[in-house]
């Protein structure tokens, strides 16, 4: 496929575009993905018009949902259609709805044609392991999708047990909580006034996930609050504007209504906001452990350890359980309760002829 490039001309290759000419003698361009439904891509092939429209389709495009009749009953390719038909599924917000559909959809072209029932432990935890050999996280992703499946295929009769419970998660599938000097490292190197400082600033002191801070606009700020629906658990959130971020907000010159544009004026999909922060990170010397949802762990980590309730820390992630919450604090928690006990140790008797050893 051609694509312009300032003056040159210049072939490129991109995975899922069809090209085709139109019985009008248009040229029309799609991503095409097998299971999932067309997306037209307007544009001329490396404008940013086209180049943020295929980065959309390559994030979220959407499923071909199966029909019931295409899997025989008892297969585990049957049974990813009726637990997507039932309430389990559709209770889960939108965004978790489309992560899910990646994960079964990955798993049903492999294994939709085994019998669910079938299914052992040691099955279930080769699965894992294979993709957990490169890709801790998604190994994570995939075993809680898998589990909740199976969830499912026990309370509708299909399996008596569970095979995915007692599979422990892969350590390395959790993103890096940035410490305290890698915060600074990044600040010293950004200035305030920098798209670079205001992408930080924002996923920092909002707390919030990169999808959720890649869809912000000017409009979501109000009466120096930011109010936003979370796509993940659709929650409604009101966030205080810290000082550090008004500064970063105020510092950047508007370039249309997203709060982070691109050099259109239109908002950074997803993926190119993530790209761009990892670039950033890069160029500020930090390491490759940085990355863009750390600093969401990291707000939570540094509330936690200035003594936030697990309410309060709930009260800016917007996460809809507790549990998830307790991770931030425990730490921090053990450290203040260490001191607050060694302190209840009576004071040594001091002698003066010894001397402390260094």
């Amino acid at each position: 496929m051609t694509a312009v490039m300032g003056d040159c001309v210049v072939n490129i290759r991109l995975r899922y575009v069809n090209e085709f000419v139109d019985r009008h003698g248009k040229p029309r361009r799609y991503f095409r993905r097998r299971g999932f439904k067309p997306v037209p891509l307007p544009g001329i092939p490396g404008s940013i018009e086209f180049m943020e429209a295929y980065q959309r389709a390559l994030e979220s495009a959407e499923p071909i949902k199966e029909k019931r009749t295409q899997r025989p009953a008892g297969t585990f390719g049957r049974l990813v259609t009726d637990y997507r038909a039932s309430a389990m599924f559709k209770n889960l917000a939108p965004k978790s709805q489309q992560t899910y559909d990646k994960v079964l959809n990955a798993l049903t072209e492999k294994h939709g044609h085994r019998i669910a029932a079938d299914l052992t432990p040691e099955a279930a935890r080769r699965i894992i392991e294979r993709i957990g050999a490169k890709r801790p996280a998604m190994a994570n992703l995939t075993a809680s999708v898998l589990r909740r499946v199976m969830s499912y295929a026990v309370k509708t009769g299909l399996r008596r047990d569970n095979p995915m419970v007692g599979i422990e998660k892969y350590r390395g599938g959790e993103h890096h909580t940035w410490i305290d000097e890698e915060l600074a490292t990044y600040e010293a190197h950004w200035a305030v006034g920098t798209r670079e400082r205001l992408m930080f600033a924002l996923l920092l002191y909002t707390g919030q996930r990169i999808g959720d801070v890649a869809r912000l606009t000017r409009s979501n700020i109000k009466d120096g609050e930011i109010h936003l629906v979370q796509q993940k658990t659709g929650i409604e959130m009101t966030i205080a504007i810290r000082p550090e971020l008004a500064e970063a907000i105020a510092a950047m010159k508007p370039k249309g209504l997203p709060l982070i544009a691109a050099e259109s004026g239109r908002a950074l999909a997803v993926g190119s906001l993530y790209q761009a922060m990892v670039k950033a990170i890069a160029a500020a010397g930090l390491p490759s452990r940085c990355v863009p949802h750390g600093l969401r762990k990291a707000l939570l980590r540094r509330l936690a350890e200035h003594g936030a309730t697990t309410k309060q820390l709930q009260a800016v992630s917007g996460h809809s359980t507790l549990a998830e919450v307790e991770r931030y604090t425990r730490r921090a928690e053990q450290a203040s309760l260490n001191r607050a006990a060694l302190d209840l140790l009576p004071a040594p008797a001091r002698s003066k002829n010894r001397k402390l050893q260094t």
